[in-house]
């Protein structure tokens, strides 16, 4: 990937008032990735929507890192399961008709 597609963890971690080792707990439970460069830790941008909506979870419901790890796991089961039904609903039209 290109350096301009990265943010590196002390901006993110300045610009939400967290602390680094959140995120390197969220990178431990292999939710986030993380790339390590001359710069220090990096994260990719395309990371930066769930990585929110994690310290949303920590900071307004008090989530530990468990928590956020058990609830993004059961958010991809729901998401995995969404798509299952229309991919069945597509296949039911086709029989229909």
């Amino acid at each position: 990937m290109e350096k301009e597609s990265y943010i590196s963890l002390k901006t993110f971690c300045k610009r939400y008032g967290i602390q680094e080792s959140f995120v390197h707990s969220m990178y431990e439970f292999e939710l986030v990735h993380m790339d390590h460069g001359q710069d220090g830790a990096q994260l990719p941008l395309e990371e930066l929507p769930l990585l929110e909506k994690m310290v949303r979870l920590h900071h307004e419901l008090d989530i530990n890192p468990e928590g956020i790890q058990a609830i993004h796991h059961l958010l991809q089961q729901v998401e995995d399961l969404q798509k299952e039904v229309v991919s069945l609903r597509r296949k039911l039209d086709r029989l229909e008709r």
